[in-house]
């Protein structure tokens, strides 16, 4: 007796079954989803907060200052799920194997950093300036461990990778990073106990490193963080309800800052925020909604929150956004598709004329406006999103490839490059990119192995 199976497919919810094209060019089968770029209705208000949602409420159980800011080996003797003692961090640069490097057209240059990393969370790298560098990660002992570089140092020791610094406290994410102005950085990460924690580097104020500060809330995912500018720092978090919070630092004069209280911005985020800006007063979060959908909110001067409303722009999703900005306004975001390619939308003010009934004349006005979704191909590894860095008048923007190898393409003179440019590697983590000394653009992995990896 033959047994026929049929499968049904609606034009909504396209199901395509992934196969290997040739043995091990996948690691999995996979099934894919039709990308939807039409923005669709919410049955739900994205512009109401829904109150905090016990984001505000006091919970038991929150890690004390003291103990966030206590060495962590002696943490570690008093709580062995802290700390597995066969993955201690090194800071020795073992040779790191491209993987079918021999095979690749280019390949990027690649330096392995050590480290002892969870797998799944990517590196936090972040440059004052210059030629500084200065990156982050969580250990697998969940402290917060650190190191730099500076290749413009006058002194030699300087100019290269520092050894890795346990930064302590007691990490749940990956942690998020942002400088204000040079010798300055704001280090954010989600606690074990749930709540954010912040950390402030300064190195022109006489030392260094200051102590981890609770900043309260309920987290669910890995916070973001973002600067307009020398006096301005903030970070933003997603809720376990999932709205959107933000809580922001302003220093008005050196050594007298202040931080604000959380301020809810609502939404339905099913994902960590990401934050971008291009000058003094704006910056932009970007997330991935529970309906699937690609959403947006900037501030806006002219409203009393100081915020514009949340806009759905449309696409299907199957990993958080990630932005890019310009100075003159414009913005690009960029997601892993439901059909696992890369998918790219810009944002741009158009100079527009406009008839105005009251004086009967013509007048110029500036209006935001979006563009259509644009397939840049790409077969990306599931739950990884892409990364982007803005070098002058151009994008570099990265992906992780279903072969857990690096993917490049580049956007300039008003095109891309035909075809995503092989960058090498072995990486299980999504890309995070950074630019640095005025057009170079590194980009940092996390290993199968646990460890920091570099393609510059």
């Amino acid at each position: 007796m033959r047994i026929t199976f049929v499968l049904l497919l609606s034009s909504a919810t396209e199901l395509v079954l992934g196969l290997p094209s040739a043995p091990g060019s996948h690691r999995r089968r996979r099934i894919v989803k039709r990308f939807i770029a039409e923005p669709r209705a919410s049955h739900v208000d994205w512009n109401a907060p829904r109150g905090d949602g016990d984001f505000l409420a006091p919970r038991a159980h929150l890690h004390s200052e003291d103990f966030f800011n206590s060495p962590s080996i002696a943490r570690r003797s008093s709580s062995a799920s802290l700390f597995d003692a066969n993955h201690v961090s090194v800071s020795v640069t073992p040779a790191f194997n491209l993987r079918d490097k021999e095979k690749r057209a280019t390949s990027g240059q690649w330096e392995n950093l050590a480290g002892s990393g969870y797998s799944k969370y990517h590196p936090a790298p972040v440059s004052w300036g210059g030629q500084r560098m200065d990156l982050f990660y969580m250990s697998k002992d969940k402290t917060c461990h650190y190191k730099s570089r500076d290749w413009g140092h006058k002194e030699e020791k300087y100019r290269s990778w520092s050894s890795w610094e346990d930064l302590g406290g007691d990490i749940d994410a990956a942690p998020a990073v942002c400088s204000r102005k040079k010798e300055n950085m704001h280090v954010f990460c989600k606690g074990g106990d749930g709540q954010a924690w912040h950390r402030t580097y300064n190195y022109g104020s006489g030392g260094g490193w200051g102590k981890w500060q609770a900043m309260g809330g309920n987290v669910k995912y890995e916070p973001a963080s973002c600067s307009w500018g020398k006096d301005h720092a903030a970070v933003y978090v997603s809720a376990p309800d999932g709205q959107c919070w933000h809580r922001r630092y302003y220093e008005p004069k050196e050594n007298s800052g202040q931080w604000y209280g959380w301020q809810n911005l609502g939404g339905y985020l099913s994902g960590p925020p990401k934050v971008v800006t291009y000058g003094e007063g704006h910056q932009s979060v970007y997330c991935k909604g529970t309906d699937g959908q690609a959403w947006h909110k900037k501030t806006d001067p002219k409203k009393e929150s100081g915020w514009g409303d949340w806009e759905t722009i449309g696409g299907s999703l199957d990993s958080p956004p990630a932005a890019a900005t310009w100075e003159d306004g414009s913005m690009d975001v960029y997601v892993q598709g439901t059909d696992g390619n890369c998918w790219h939308k810009g944002y741009k003010n158009e100079t527009v004329t406009v008839y105005d009934d009251k004086t009967k004349k013509n007048t110029t006005t500036t209006l935001p406006k979006w563009g259509e979704w644009e397939n840049l191909g790409g077969e990306m590894k599931e739950g990884t999103p892409p990364d982007v860095a803005v070098v002058g008048d151009s994008m570099e923007v990265y992906i992780t490839g279903e072969d857990d190898a690096v993917y490049r393409k580049k956007w300039k003179e008003g095109s891309w490059t035909e075809k995503w440019e092989p960058m090498g590697g072995n990486v299980e983590t999504q890309p995070a990119a950074v630019t640095w000394d005025d057009g170079k653009v590194d980009v940092y992995f996390t290993g199968k192995d646990g460890t920091c990896k570099r393609c510059y």
